[in-house]
């Protein structure tokens, strides 16, 4: 009967201490209502300054890339669109870029920090991103990347194809000098055959290798996301002094002191 009795009167206890915490924490944050409310408003002060201060832009730019034709030649459109033979071919040819100017190793390193192609794994679209201080320059890159990435991309398809068709023909014109391959069975004369035909099929493909399918340009932060942010940050470093504060009260500051001597 007396462990029932301790059992039950700890559960009362327990209580009692939960309500009294929780009264607690509701003085407290009462008590410093101004302190928590002054510094959520400087909080949301300093986000709406900086959202507005801050002039940076975003482009996203989607393409569709042509697999078919990227796989045969070996391409892959996000790495091909991130690697620096690229920014190369950006530095040469962009009419809209605002630093091409740089020296070499500065353009690359500013433009990989900028821009960026992804896609997935099996999936033909292509999301490019690409961010300024500029929105002008945003609007305009956006506009001239679909053709500066349809032009690099075609010139290495025609380079790789020239390459296999100028050696296959050379294998064919070595064949058909020995053998007569409208009656030949052998598989592999086959194999060069159709490749070549294959390969002159897609030298001649008009179709784009990759191809525009939208592109927008908006400032870099959201703004009503951020504010929103910011009232819940002031909120929790407002209620965080305020906790700090009234706990402060309770230390013994001058024992602390003779602990640290």
């Amino acid at each position: 009967l007396r462990y029932k009795f301790n059992l039950k009167g700890n559960k009362m206890d327990n209580k009692n201490q939960q309500t009294i915490d929780a009264s607690m924490i509701i003085k407290i944050i009462y008590k410093n209502k101004f302190l928590i409310a002054l510094t959520t408003i400087i909080v949301v002060i300093l986000s709406t300054a900086f959202v507005f201060v801050n002039k940076s832009f975003k482009s996203d730019i989607t393409l569709y890339g042509n697999d078919k034709v990227l796989t045969e030649i070996g391409e892959n459109s996000q790495s091909s669109l991130n690697s620096f033979d690229f920014y190369s071919y950006l530095k040469k040819n962009s009419k809209t870029l605002r630093n091409v100017n740089l020296p070499e190793d500065k353009f690359f390193k500013e433009m990989t920090t900028r821009l960026t192609a992804q896609s997935e794994n099996n999936d033909p679209t292509v999301k490019v991103k690409f961010t300024t201080n500029n929105k002008t320059e945003g609007e305009n890159f956006a506009k001239e990347y679909p053709a500066l990435a349809q032009g690099y991309l075609l010139e290495r398809k025609n380079n790789f194809l020239d390459t296999q068709i100028k050696l296959l023909e050379q294998q064919y014109s070595f064949l058909t000098q020995n053998i007569d391959i409208r009656t030949t069975k052998d598989s592999l004369t086959d194999t060069l055959v159709s490749r070549l035909a294959y390969y002159r099929l897609l030298r001649n493909d008009s179709n784009p290798v990759v191809k525009y399918v939208n592109s927008i340009t908006k400032p870099a932060l959201n703004k009503k996301l951020v504010i929103a942010g910011s009232l819940f940050l002031g909120l929790f470093l407002g209620i965080l002094i305020a906790f700090m504060k009234e706990f402060s009260t309770t230390l013994d500051w001058e024992d602390i002191k003779k602990r640290k001597n």
